[in-house]
């Protein structure tokens, strides 16, 4: 998969909604969490990164995917999105 890299120094905005599945809004824990949840995805989605570095944020995601799916916040195929 090739991207674009962000330039030095910036990060992409985070992808967070205002509501969740449900159409509930967002408390601030859930917020946190889909930070979270959008830097890793985002940083994912990087095609510069060491292959360490990639499997170790792989790792990472994938108990914080589950945490957004259980809350209801988010529901992505992780290979669908390219990860």
């Amino acid at each position: 998969m090739t991207t674009t890299s962000p330039e030095a120094g910036t990060l992409p905005a985070p992808d967070v909604p205002g509501t969740d599945l449900l159409g509930h809004p967002l408390a601030e824990h859930e917020r946190v969490v889909l930070d979270v949840y959008a830097g890793l995805t985002g940083a994912l989605r990087r095609d510069d990164l060491p292959p360490c570095v990639a499997a170790n944020l792989r790792a990472a995601l994938a108990p914080v995917a589950v945490a957004v799916t259980d809350l209801g916040l988010r529901f992505d195929h992780l290979t669908d999105i390219g990860i």
